[in-house]
């Protein structure tokens, strides 16, 4: 004979075991109106003790929403991803809902076919993460079907389109201002950073704190010169004034220390060097107690759905959204007095 299975929990069970009304208890669980603290923890209780597990699908259907935040990426092959990936879904978990997540794989021939898979999924928000090109003709469906849409990037947005950055500002000016003191003059940045303000509002950070500081700043980046990073620091160490500091992306962290090595250069007694940190899960300049400016880049994440649910309720905010206090200055053993001419 075979054996029954146990009938599943219900919300009624939940009221009835709570002492309350079925629309009480759904009230409590759903927080979609303000329930007398003593009656939600009855309820609350109640669930605990039972073992009630709510049908999220059935929910969404009541509220009209699939409980689905969808999360795009023009390329997914950073660490930082990761770090932003799960800072979106502990914000997405504790407010009941799933993310969708998909990757270009840097092919913007692949955009059409994955906005209509997100678009089909009926996602209640849209977060772009690093996008290429004009979206105004992706995200039209959107638009029209009041999906909050946002975009994580450098560029300003489409109409109907909300911008994310993270300001880093003032621990960016902290490091510029240590290397002053140190008695530095001349600082180059590989300035590619994924995560850092975008270039229209970084470069007046670092350029004001320069300036205030008496610190020329160059920029140089292995992006898109066609150089290795090797090849750019030698340039720039054999150049009539050379720096004497360099602030580096995680990633490129260990290559300059290891071309600092090769040709000669003692950290920090010859050069110094400021890590641009933005991941937990590839951080080396981190472990090798270096002068970073390290930025949260989970509390970014989590900061981003937040920004989504409120949209979701509430409507998209009327302007970009920066994002402050993700970044700190943490001095380290990487940076010292400026060598004497």
């Amino acid at each position: 004979m075979a054996t029954e299975r146990p009938r599943p929990v219900t919300l009624l069970d939940v009221a009835n075991e709570a002492g309350v009304s079925v629309s009480t208890a759904s009230r409590a669980l759903t927080g979609a109106r303000r329930v007398r603290g003593d009656l939600e923890r009855r309820v609350r209780d109640a669930v605990e003790n039972l073992g009630y597990r709510p049908n999220e699908a059935a929910r969404g259907l009541r509220m009209a929403r699939t409980m689905t935040l969808g999360i795009f990426f023009h390329r997914l092959n950073s660490p930082v991803s990761l770090d932003l990936i799960d800072g979106l879904g502990a914000a997405a978990h504790e407010a009941r809902y799933s993310l969708a997540v998909t990757s270009a794989r840097g092919d913007k021939a692949q955009y059409a076919s994955l906005f209509q898979h997100f678009y089909g999924q009926r996602v209640d928000a849209l977060m772009m993460i690093w996008p290429r090109g004009d979206l105004s003709g992706h995200l039209a469906p959107f638009a029209r079907a009041g999906v909050p849409a946002f975009a994580m990037r450098w560029l300003p947005g489409e109409p109907g389109l909300t911008v994310i950055s993270a300001d880093n500002s003032v621990a960016s000016t902290e490091a510029v201002n240590a290397l002053a003191a140190l008695g530095h003059k001349r600082l180059t940045i590989f300035s590619h950073g994924v995560l850092w303000t975008p270039a229209t509002l970084r470069r007046p950070y670092f350029d004001r704190a320069g300036e205030a500081a008496g610190i020329e700043i160059r920029r140089r980046t292995s992006r898109d010169s066609g150089f290795t990073v090797r090849e750019l620091v030698a340039d720039e160490l054999a150049s009539p004034e050379p720096p004497t500091a360099f602030v580096v992306q995680y990633s490129e962290f260990s290559d300059v220390m290891a071309a600092l090595a090769a040709l000669g250069k003692r950290v920090p007694d010859d050069v110094s060097v400021v890590g641009f940190t933005d991941s937990k899960f590839a951080s080396t300049a981190q472990r090798d107690q270096a002068a970073v400016i390290d930025v949260d880049s989970f509390e970014l994440g989590r900061r981003m759905a937040g920004v989504m649910l409120e949209a979701i309720e509430n409507g998209p905010p009327s302007e970009d959204v920066r994002i402050h206090g993700l970044s700190r200055w943490i001095p380290g053993g990487t940076i010292g007095p400026a060598p004497k001419a």
